[in-house]
């Protein structure tokens, strides 16, 4: 924290501390935390033959769980922050490309939270996934699991 010193008109000098403002948090008391199953076991599950597939509660469950969470968010807002997933899609691009636009959802949602356009779990969501992308096949079913997010708040099921 930082003191500030000013000198009174007895003179004296008067020290104050600046109150801490916390950033990560939602001034509407939303709780920054995600479900306790939510990525634990990564995106996909395997087959008996050892066929790897996106578990199925990113397009169901857990993306209209997170629809209802970042309900406050308007669809559009949501949608902006994919542009640049979409435009990375490409398979020709290599991963690095395409995990650079999954990088620059976070400080696009930083920038969301701060002008309260999101709930700080926007951005908790975001470095959570950031973390658990590791090659293409993380960064497809993430890109999945926003597309069904988007969808249901667009869709107003939540």
């Amino acid at each position: 924290m930082d003191n500030i010193n000013t000198t009174i008109s007895t003179g004296e000098p008067v020290t104050d501390q600046v109150p801490a403002v916390d950033t990560t948090s939602a001034s509407d008391n939303t709780p920054v935390y995600l479900l306790a199953d939510y990525l634990s076991s990564g995106y996909y599950a395997a087959t008996d033959k050892g066929t790897k597939y996106l578990r199925p509660e990113f397009v169901g469950k857990y993306a209209e769980i997170m629809a209802s969470l970042l309900a406050d968010m308007k669809p559009t807002d949501f949608n902006g922050l994919l542009r640049e997933m979409k435009r990375s899609k490409k398979k020709t691009l290599p991963f690095e490309a395409r995990l650079t636009a999954a990088a620059e959802m976070l400080p696009k949602a930083l920038a969301l939270v701060h002008r309260k356009k999101a709930p700080a779990l926007l951005v908790a969501f975001v470095k959570d996934n950031l973390d658990h992308i590791h090659d293409d096949d993380d960064w497809y079913a993430y890109y999945r699991h926003l597309e069904a997010i988007a969808g249901y708040m667009i869709g107003g099921d939540t």
